[in-house]
């Protein structure tokens, strides 16, 4: 074993913020350096598939370890020992100890009990410990007996499996000294280890940085001593070096043990051999025979419209269904169910199905609402049977090639939406049924961006927090710390100028993309079929009540282990609650699968775009497609969503698709042989489906190779690509195709079928969206109230639906403590605000009040004294008040405002009278605390009320403070606020995406810059759609910074800022909506028409006597076309509030436009 050294002591960047190197660092250096064994010995396990499968690749041999924690044998404080699995019980062992840490995790450490560590120790190397532990920290403090003893335990403990790591750490000399003089006194094995941390020499303080963030440390990094600075992967030569001062035996003795630990470490996975959870049958029942049974029974009911249930009799009641298939003209559904049953046993998915379907059926038969499916198990007609998917594959043509390729062995991946608020519930079904030890959630990983390494180094290194924030707010979302230094310019100059922050960035980049800290996948998880821990890791945070895997997802599905995403979708909560809506206030009971898929309000509502609160149809972008699409039946929406991505929009497909569509242009066909299956698309290659029917028609391919072509094309990947070409060309021209039309159609395949989507997923999705529309156009208030109910903690999208209803004709009541429910409600066709929306509530108060109300509240003060026995405090009196919930009893807001403190104290006294047990006793009436009276007021300012109600309600109920201003808003050319988000999306951000926007001014905060000390202002912006921020700088407010005003209307003209996910306006002018002749860039144009023509004289007076600024269009219509003329400067007109009432007077508000 000459000149040759394993590195028995990896730590890579799983040991969260302690290790510095990633893995594929280290397996690299070990190759570079000729290491032919590396050890992975992180404080847990998160890296030890991603470090096994990556050693292997490179040909190092990888040996699966872990540093574990616990408290001290002999001193106190926590200390180390390293652990090395030599077989399938050691790594078994590992992944006990290492869960069994983690369930009893803090903050700091997570620990085992050295008794956990003798009981579960089999197959294991026991190693002392490096730096970190009890051994080196004792001789370190000269503590030469108490350690001996220690040693002499842990070897009696564990026998010839313990070895004494002797550290090559340079500072650790006189350690090395004291430990061989141990080794000769007890007779102990020994290795000789180097503890490593970092990949290179020099990087000692980034592990330093990271330890300090760990901790909540700061460094100055001039000053800072690092003790241990020589923790990376050093060559044979350098660790010897270390033992110069030995004799040459004792260093060779040591490298010789690590070898052998090294040899006789034999872990190996098994990847892809699944492992599935069991699920529990009736007594002499193969899941064969269950699994036909159930999709046979699904079968009759979703093809026949029958209920049978298949008892003892399998065989002739399965026979029996096909034969009534058959009669029925339906042959061809019992050879799919037939050919995918075969398909699915070969591959050994039938338990898989089984224990999807019991969840399912748990889930709709608690009526839990479940999504219609997701991706391509939508193309399954056994799934569709087991009523895991609700779209028949049939009827839409979807491909179960495309789910479960029989030519590529994969765990299947069917993922479930469930309706957000229901979620838990199925979850809770599952980890009941197979027990705690067999379910988890599934880890991942957060890593260190850009702006948060540069916040989390400069907090470490103690910087200046403004400097700090001023360097990360110059980094783009999502834009890495390299790209952003080469681009964008201030950051250039702030790096070059100051010290500090070069220091800062140098390191941050070096840091960055480091894992930081482990978290929850949201959807993720796993069932297994043994217990967790005697499989993979667990790990806990000690916040959540199930554990997680300690292995990420993509790692699980290789090891076999069952995953699945149970995901909760907000629409299917919508669809829920206008359901629940639609059965109280009109007594009808609607089951989604009933409802049939020809609805024309439905199809109208989409064409006209008219889909906020609709499935996916929301975004600008999608809006403007469904006009130009005319959504006309249900394909077009799954078309729709197929259509609206990246790849089709930029291609040109999809104006070749509407054109075809609408009958624009002529439907081509790229062959003739090509027309079924391209004739739903018009023509156009849209769905991944139509790739594999074209090269199976044309070429011969079977669905499974042809999926593989799928693949290929989708991931780019040219060599398969290529093949296929000569393949697909040969195949073609042998079935009488022209060699250079097959050339041709690949190419449209290789082009578009990039493009192509999962069909079956957007079929499925269609259905949601589908659902949503049908909703929204047959029962609008219910559909309203329900979305309101799901979107109340979002006050900006509440805004925009509250708005929406109010347009559409929807009377929208402020909230009330006899009539309120919890969530927003119809009542008498109007919708009743929720009362658990009002701000400083709280849940349980809301249950009270509506528990207590089954005795209406009488009055102000019958309400405060019943609910006083419920805990009701001053502060929540207060939000009641002010929101308006209490506008039942007699008296105005301000009245019952002004006698909060006398309610609650009368509500006292009338509690402790009736309490007075000695006037019962001795047959007394109880005193009367007198007849409540509230303190008498003016009601509060139209202002202030609507202001109470922005404050406790989040929006504006009872009124908007617009309102008064809607006719001239009406005038003005302007955007919504909420249309930003759709403007920035279809524009370029910057300078010259100028807008106006009108609005009440908010939050004003007029301040001064730190350079120049010019005066400058921040203020939200708000209208009936939402709110944005806008900045006024220097330049612009010495011009009109003057005119902003809190609570003022403004109409402001800038430019959108964009941010992250987050935009704002930087303005270039503003003027009060009430001084509109200020500004003397609005145009005024008016529409000329045989109406307006007539008065023509008129309106040239009035424009004479109101002389001004603002130039005059004309509008001129006539013969069906429209001419605009530009008037003389002579007839400019001064835009006061006076001169456009008697224009609107005159004309008509419809024929004047300002802009």
């Amino acid at each position: 074993m000459e000149n040759r050294i394993p590195h028995l002591k990896v730590h890579t960047e799983y040991s969260l913020l302690e290790g510095v190197g990633k893995i594929e660092e280290y397996v690299e250096k070990a190759v570079n350096m000729g290491i032919e064994a590396l050890a992975i010995t992180d404080t847990a396990m998160f890296g030890v598939i991603e470090f096994y499968k990556k050693c292997k690749k490179a040909g190092i041999k990888p040996i699966i370890g872990l540093e574990v924690f616990l408290d001290g044998i002999i001193s106190e404080g926590e200390y180390s020992l390293t652990l090395l699995a030599k077989d399938k019980t050691g790594y078994r062992n590992l992944c006990k100890l290492s869960s069994l840490s983690y369930s009893r995790f803090s903050r700091r450490r997570n620990k085992i009990k050295y008794e956990e560590l003798v009981q579960n120790s089999d197959g294991l190397f026991i190693l002392s410990g490096g730096i970190q532990s009890e051994v080196v920290s004792g001789l370190k403090e000269y503590r030469y007996t108490e350690v001996k003893k220690v040693v002499l335990k842990l070897r009696r403990d564990f026998g010839n499996n313990f070895f004494l790591e002797v550290p090559a750490v340079s500072r650790l000399e006189n350690v090395r000294k004291s430990l061989f003089e141990i080794i000769g006194e007890t007779k102990t094995e020994y290795v000789i280890t180097n503890d490593v941390y970092y990949v290179e020499k020099g990087e000692g303080i980034l592990q330093k940085i990271m330890s300090s963030i760990k901790e909540g440390n700061k460094i100055e990094v001039e000053k800072s001593e690092i003790f241990y600075d020589d923790l990376y992967m050093k060559p044979y030569g350098q660790i010897k070096e270390s033992f110069s001062s030995f004799e040459e035996e004792f260093f060779n003795k040591g490298i010789n043990n690590m070898w052998h630990i090294v040899e006789n470490s034999n872990v190996s996975f098994e990847f892809d051999n699944f492992k599935f959870p069991v699920y529990k049958l009736p007594a002499g029942v193969t899941e064969r025979d269950y699994i036909r049974k159930l999709v046979y029974e699904g079968v009759a009911r979703k093809y026949l419209n029958q209920e049978i249930r298949i008892g003892k009799e399998v065989i002739s009641q399965e026979k029996e269904i096909k034969n009534r298939l058959n009669e029925s003209g339906l042959s061809h559904v019992t050879e799919r169910v037939e050919y995918e049953l075969k398909v699915i046993d070969e591959m050994g998915y039938n338990g898989y199905f089984i224990i999807v379907w019991d969840f399912i059926r748990f889930a709709k038969e608690s009526g839990i609402f479940v999504g219609p499916g997701r991706g391509s198990a939508a193309g399954s007609i056994v799934s569709y049977a087991l009523n895991i998917t609700e779209i028949d594959p049939l009827k839409y043509n979807l491909i179960f090639e495309r789910f479960l390729n029989p030519g590529r062995i994969s765990m299947p991946d069917i993922d479930i939406d469930f309706d957000q608020e229901q979620r838990e519930m199925v979850i809770e079904y599952v980890l009941e049924k197979y027990g705690a030890r067999h379910v988890a959630h599934i880890i991942t990983f957060g890593t260190l961006k850009a702006r948060a390494a540069i916040r989390d180094v400069g907090r470490v290194l103690n910087i200046n927090l403004k400097k700090v924030d001023a360097a990360a707010k110059q980094i783009p979302f999502n834009m890495d710390l390299k790209t952003a230094l080469s681009s964008i310019e201030s950051l250039k100059r702030m790096y070059e100028e100051d010290r500090e922050i070069r220091r800062m960035l140098d390191y941050s980049m070096k840091i960055e993309g480091r894992v930081r800290h482990a978290s929850v996948h949201a959807a993720g998880l796993v069932i297994s079929k043994d217990p967790l821990e005697e499989e993979i890791p667990v790990y806990s945070d000690g916040k959540q009540h199930m554990v997680s895997t300690q292995y990420q997802m993509k790692e699980l599905e290789e090891l076999g282990i069952l995953k699945i995403d149970f995901l909760g979708l907000k629409n299917l909560t919508i669809l829920r609650k206008t359901i629940e809506n639609i059965e109280k206030t009109r007594n009808e009971k609607i089951n989604l699968t009933d409802l049939r898929l020809e609805d024309e309000k439905s199809y109208k509502l989409m064409t006209k775009a008219d889909t906020l609160g609709i499935f996916q149809c929301e975004s600008h972008g999608i809006r403007q497609l469904m006009k130009k699409m005319k959504i006309e039946k249900f394909e077009d929406i799954t078309a729709l969503l197929a259509l609206y991505r990246p790849g089709p929009l930029q291609s040109g497909m999809v104006d070749d698709f509407i054109n075809s569509k609408n009958n624009d242009t002529e439907i081509k066909y790229p062959h003739e042989s090509l027309k079924e299956i391209l004739e739903e698309t018009y023509g156009v290659i849209l769905y991944q489906e139509q790739v594999m029917k074209i090269v199976s028609v044309m070429a011969d391919y079977s669905l499974g190779e042809a999926d593989e072509l799928r693949r290929a094309i989708g991931k780019k990947i040219p060599e398969i690509i290529q093949q296929n070409r000569e393949k697909f060309v040969m195949k073609s021209v042998e079935n009488n195709i022209p060699e250079r039309k097959a050339e041709e159609i690949y190419n449209l395949i290789d082009k578009f079928g990039g493009y192509g989507f999962n069909k079956s997923h957007s079929a499925a999705y269609a259905l949601i969206a589908y659902w949503t529309a049908y909703f929204k156009a047959n029962y609008p208030t219910q559909f309203f109230a329900a979305v309101m109910s799901t979107e109340m903690y979002n006050i900006d999208r509440l805004s925009i639906f509250i708005n929406e209803a109010r347009e559409k004709g929807m009377e929208i009541l402020i909230p009330d403590v006899n009539s309120s429910e919890a969530e927003f409600m119809v009542e008498d066709n109007k919708i009743r605000f929720g009362l658990t929306a009002i701000k400083g509530i709280g849940k349980t108060l809301v249950q009270d009040i509506i528990e207590e109300r089954k005795e209406k509240f009488t009055s102000y003060e019958d309400f405060v004294y019943r609910m006083k026995q419920h805990g009701l405090n001053r502060k929540q009196l207060e939000s009641l008040i002010l929101s308006g919930s209490l506008d039942g009893f007699p008296g105005n807001r301000q009245e019952k405002f002004l006698s909060i403190d006398k309610v609650l104290e009368w509500s006292i006294k009338k509690y402790e009278a009736e309490e007075d047990l000695q006037l019962i006793l001795f047959g007394g009436k109880t005193p009367k605390t007198g007849i409540f009276e509230l303190n008498r007021s003016e009601e509060f300012s139209q202002n202030t009320l609507l202001k109470n109600e922005k404050e406790y309600l989040g929006i504006y109920v009872s009124s908007h403070p617009l309102d008064t201003e809607k006719e001239l808003l009406s005038i003005i050319e302007h955007m919504n606020i909420s249309d930003l988000e759709g403007f920035r999306n279809r524009r370029k951000i910057g300078r010259f995406t100028r807008i106006r926007l009108i609005g009440i001014v908010k939050n004003l905060n007029k301040i001064v810059t730190k350079t120049s000390g010019e005066p400058m202002a921040k203020f939200q912006l708000e209208d009936f759609t939402g709110t944005v921020e806008v900045t006024c700088f220097p330049k612009d407010y010495i011009k009109s910074g003057y005119k902003i005003r809190e609570d003022l209307i403004m109409m402001v003209e800038g430019h959108i800022n964009e941010e992250g996910n987050k935009y704002s306006v930087n303005l270039n002018t503003v003027s009060a909506l009430e001084e509109l002749e200020e500004n003397k860039f609005l145009n005024l144009y008016v529409l000329i028409d045989d109406e307006t023509r007539e008065m023509v004289n008129d309106l040239k007076r009035l424009l004479i006597r109101n002389k001004g600024n603002n130039q005059i269009f004309l509008a001129i219509a006539a013969n069906n076309k429209r001419e605009v003329i530009k008037l003389n400067k002579k007839y400019n007109v001064n835009l006061s509030r006076k001169f456009i009432g008697q224009l609107i007077k005159m004309i008509g508000i419809k024929k004047i436009k300002i802009r």
